[in-house]
């Protein structure tokens, strides 16, 4: 029995190995022959990148950065601060580096990024999956989402706020199962702070894990203040200590002067400079003369509350993360209907799971509180967009949820593994590694000279 079970450990090691090296591969291969200008925001992250790269501290908002309707000051600066460090090795290592070279080695900074990524949703998976074959399904997922495979290789703040949030949420479950309470509440701290400093999104996650955290400490009877290992706890401490001190300055001060965590431009810039971002200009040419109210957008014929959530809202989230959404598009339109499919099997599904089976873990239902809480607070925020631009879609980005993809595929695992007919699961499991393998990052292997000619 042991010798087979090492045997089978041995052949998931082998599969893991396998699907990293594709994974890695396809990303720097992308990342090495992409053109600029087609990952979301990349020519932006880049200007950041070297303007930070003149100073070891925070540089001031230049024509040049305020120009792409952001703007530095009282904002999470962490990446840029990072990539002009990267900046600066580089310049050092090789003085007469061209900036093309400088982009492909910032855009495998971050295919490293998301590799880390997918190493950490196999940690997470192995702690909640016992089955050594259930526990690499996530990470098969998470390696052919296309949207997430084509992001990891370009130049994005986003590859380094997931990485952090899912790091956090590892060392959250590490809680959960009162593995070393103390250490690993300190590091889910120190990531989910980390993120926060990355992009202000990871705000919500970071609410919705410290709630989680808080009733958790309260409920255990554990000793939870008797770390085992006191110096160690104390260097985390340290660690901790900056990264919290430099969310209060950039959040805490934002609350204190400008009662908002974030600042609206003309609360930093002159109107003259506000006026020259690419977010004043669409919302000029394309928001509507006023907000709409939800009645208002009834009576136009927008989709209601309703609709929306159940039919608007998943299909072009899904339609952004198996598609590509940056400065240039491809959405596979002939597969969307499956995902469709599979979307709304695995909500129901779950919900038959949930009902059948009495007995669920806390860590389980975490995952669901974390998944749902996020996904809702991203759902609202996109329809109040819609309502000022008139149902034009602007804010529904597939990549948008990636901060809890691997949670997200750790319930659809977990949906499928539990569901109780035999024949159903299997049907299921076939088609969906079909579905992934068709419409992952084979899809641009197999168009590299028709579909994507242009882009590589």
């Amino acid at each position: 029995m042991k010798l087979l079970k090492k045997e089978n450990s041995n052949i998931t090691k082998f599969i893991l190995v396998f699907i990293l090296v594709i994974f890695f591969s396809i990303s720097v291969l992308i990342a090495v022959n992409l053109e600029p200008g087609i990952i979301p925001d990349e020519e932006a992250h880049f200007t950041f990148a070297k303007h930070f790269s003149s100073t070891w501290g925070i540089p001031p908002d230049t024509l040049e950065t305020y120009s792409w309707g952001w703007y530095i000051e009282q904002n999470p600066f962490l990446y840029h601060w990072l990539n002009g460090r990267i900046i600066n090795l580089l310049q050092f290592v090789h003085p007469e580096i061209s900036e093309t070279n400088t982009l492909i080695t910032l855009r495998i900074i971050n295919s490293f990024y998301a590799l880390g990524t997918v190493f950490i949703c196999f940690f997470i998976s192995r702690k909640i999956f016992y089955s050594n074959y259930w526990n690499l399904f996530p990470v098969f997922l998470l390696t052919n989402t296309l949207m997430f495979v084509f992001l990891s290789a370009g130049l994005n703040y986003d590859n380094l706020a997931i990485f952090l949030s899912t790091a956090s949420l590892l060392f959250l479950f590490l809680v959960l199962m009162k593995k070393d309470i103390v250490k690993n509440s300190l590091l889910w701290m120190i990531f989910i702070s980390l993120g926060t400093l990355v992009k202000y999104t990871i705000l919500p996650l970071a609410l919705i894990t410290f709630f989680v955290w808080i009733i958790f400490i309260i409920k255990t009877k554990e000793k939870v203040l008797v770390p085992r290992n006191g110096f160690y706890v104390i260097i985390l401490i340290v660690v901790l200590i900056p990264i919290l001190i430099g969310n209060l300055f950039i959040y805490g001060l934002n609350m204190i002067e400008y009662q908002t965590l974030t600042p609206p431009c003309r609360e930093i810039l002159t109107n003259e400079q506000c006026q020259l971002s690419p977010f004043e200009i669409r919302h000029k040419n394309s928001a509507l003369e006023n907000k709409l109210t939800i009645k208002e957008s009834i009576d136009l014929d927008y989709p209601n509350p309703f609709e929306y959530i159940i039919f608007v809202w998943p299909r072009n989230m899904l339609k952004t993360i198996f598609g590509i959404l940056g400065h240039q598009t491809y959405y596979p339109l002939q597969n969307l209907i499956f995902y469709q499919l599979l979307f709304y099997w695995s909500i129901v599904q779950g919900f038959i799971n949930l009902s059948n089976n009495k007995r669920i873990s806390y860590t389980t239902k975490s995952l669901l509180l974390i998944t749902i809480f996020y996904s809702i607070t991203l759902l609202i925020k996109n329809y109040d967009t819609e309502l000022v631009y008139g149902f034009w879609h602007f804010a529904l980005q597939g990549r948008y949820i990636f901060p809890i993809i691997v949670p997200i595929y750790i319930l659809f695992t977990k949906i499928i593994q539990t569901t109780p007919s035999k024949y159903l699961r299997w049907a299921i499991l076939i088609f969906t590694i079909g579905l992934f393998i068709y419409g992952g990052p084979l899809t641009i292997i197999q168009n590299w000279d028709s579909v994507f000619s242009s882009w590589f």
